[in-house]
């Protein structure tokens, strides 16, 4: 499994198999400028299930963990802000530290060419948050067939 990074406002591959994202400077009770677009592609696996889970949140415990996922790419996803709607990343991840041994994934669709879903991430540092982290982490669980 590969995981491509996606500009969030056009679509186009920014990058064909990441390791890490990057969120940028979030200042304290906001959300970052742009979320984050990721989506998963099989390589060789025989994967009948797909799910994604916040392991870490790097000891940002005020902070939010957004998330949208789609089958399609849709242009400028945002962040929600309250009166929003749409395509807003409204929904939130739980900590789930020893996935999937807790439920609390998203499940992410896998089309017949092996791609998931487009995911937008993004974070609401929380408004007594300081300092910086990069020891959040995000984990692919899969089912194999």
């Amino acid at each position: 499994m590969k995981i491509r990074a996606y500009s969030p406002q056009t679509g186009n591959l920014v990058a064909e198999d990441i390791t890490g994202i990057n969120f940028g400077l979030v200042r304290q009770g906001q959300h970052g400028a742009l979320p984050v677009c990721i989506r998963p592609v099989k390589e060789t696996e025989d994967i009948s299930g797909l799910e994604l889970y916040l392991q870490n949140n790097g000891g940002f415990n005020s902070s939010e963990y957004g998330y949208f996922h789609n089958s399609n790419f849709i242009a400028d996803v945002r962040s929600y802000t309250s009166g929003l709607s749409g395509n807003v990343i409204s929904d939130h991840f739980s900590v789930v530290a020893n996935p999937p041994s807790t439920t609390g994934g998203v499940n992410i669709g896998l089309n017949t060419a092996g791609e998931g879903d487009f995911i937008w991430l993004d974070v609401q540092a929380g408004a007594s948050e300081t300092g910086s982290t990069s020891t959040v982490n995000y984990r692919f669980v899969f089912e194999y067939s």
